[in-house]
């Protein structure tokens, strides 16, 4: 399970380790029926040793919606990514699956299960891949014009922090990046008063479209950026 995300637990699940070791042995059947009946404790604990990939679609979208935030981030946690014997099938399946889930929770654990299925499937040789980081990036810009809107700086934060400072070389991702920053003066100026941490493995074209696209979205002067970046 991706633990590296969670926040600090509330106290109602204290105690919840102590249920893994006799939930691994129950059915995915059985573990569900904790997921849904049981107590808080319980239900972190069988989330953290469930396969949901023999949970029906219907299931995992309900538990998005409804369940609280410390199990739907472990259930974010439980995607599948990067398995070495799923298919091109699956991980687009968990790709879908995630941004449904960050969409709905704006937990980061989905975004970075997102991506990491994302990188599966390209890894893969996926013929679908590329068409997927496409959709990808287009709902990307639209969730961030959405954070902006509720001016939920956390959620901003984190997509720059798992998304924009690592997949900058992916085609789509970076001209979905470039279309943002001329548009969201926060992150124009985030990008041109820290331009390595965005642009530091990319190829100069791109650097430089980048720190021009910051300035006109009202970041620093291109030539300050640019001599940050080089200097």
């Amino acid at each position: 399970m991706l633990r590296a995300m969670s926040r600090k637990l509330p106290p109602q699940y204290a105690g919840w380790e102590a249920h893994e070791r006799a939930f691994r042995r129950m059915s995915t059947a059985e573990l569900v029926q904790e997921v849904q009946d049981g107590p808080p404790d319980r239900r972190l604990a069988a989330l953290s040793v469930i396969d949901i990939s023999d949970v029906s679609h219907e299931t995992i979208e309900d538990w998005i919606r409804t369940l609280p935030d410390a199990e739907a981030n472990e259930l974010a946690g439980a995607i599948p990514a990067q398995r070495p014997h799923s298919n091109c099938s699956e991980d687009l399946h968990w790709v879908e699956v995630a941004a449904l889930g960050y969409t709905n929770r704006r937990l980061p654990t989905f975004l970075v299960m997102l991506f990491s299925s994302l990188e599966a499937a390209e890894a893969r040789g996926c013929p679908e891949a590329p068409s997927a980081w496409e959709r990808t990036a287009g709902w990307l810009a639209e969730v961030y014009d959405t954070l902006a809107d509720d001016d939920d700086l956390d959620a901003m934060e984190d997509i720059s922090l798992f998304v924009f400072e690592n997949y900058l070389d992916r085609d789509a991702v970076f001209e979905v990046f470039g279309d943002l920053v001329g548009r969201h003066r926060e992150l124009a100026l985030n990008l041109s008063a820290n331009p390595h941490k965005y642009l530091g493995d990319l190829d100069e074209a791109r650097q430089k479209v980048a720190l021009e696209e910051a300035e006109r979205g009202g970041g620093l002067p291109f030539w300050d950026s640019w001599s940050a970046l080089n200097g």
